[in-house]
């Protein structure tokens, strides 16, 4: 089985504010643009959030979210990851999404997970000729996500296992797209 999961603990410092909670062109919020793309394609998936997020982390449950709370977020991504993966099946492969990515689509994360369905140990999309996220994660790799701190997430993963990675060449520049800076927003480009 391939669980979805969905990083959505992070701080934004950079943005300036809780960018996860900023509308996009359509009116939907960053987060929840993103988590409706991954509940869609992974029914079940898991979301970490920080304990003060109560009004996301009680859309991400109305979406189908099982919410999970992290304390250590601040501490670092390894530790939200930890979270999730604790909390899903020992048989479960991961596909690993970040709540700032809202422009990722859904036959992306359709091809992903056929890849982890079809074995593949790591898989990474590639627009391009350049990779980007979501990633697929194996339950091999289940015991050193757990046991992952600070800023270990499947980025340093990835590296370690180069050699493994499924590359899935997909036409979906979202993969590369991610909301650190009110500027990356494009509704905010679109009136300069």
């Amino acid at each position: 089985m391939v669980r979805g999961v969905l990083l959505a603990a992070g701080r934004g410092r950079r943005f300036g504010a809780d960018k996860l909670m900023q509308p996009l062109e359509d009116g939907r919020t960053l987060a929840l643009t993103s988590a409706q793309t991954l509940i869609d394609v992974l029914p079940g998936a898991i979301a970490v959030c920080r304990s003060e997020q109560t009004l996301l982390k009680q859309q991400l449950e109305g979406l189908g979210f099982q919410v999970k709370i992290c304390d250590q977020a601040d501490q670092g991504m390894g530790f939200t990851l930890a979270t999730a993966v604790a909390a899903s099946g020992a048989q479960d492969n991961f596909l690993v999404a970040l709540a700032d990515m809202p422009f990722v689509k859904a036959e992306t994360l359709q091809k992903l997970v056929l890849a982890l369905q079809s074995g593949a140990a790591l898989t990474q999309p590639r627009f391009g000729g350049r990779a980007g996220n979501p990633v697929g994660v194996g339950r091999r790799f289940r015991d050193q996500l757990i046991d992952a701190q600070g800023d270990f997430g499947a980025r340093q993963l990835l590296r370690q296992h180069a050699n493994e990675i499924a590359y899935i060449d997909v036409d979906d520049p979202g993969i590369l797209q991610d909301i650190d800076r009110p500027e990356d927003l494009p509704c905010r480009n679109a009136s300069r």
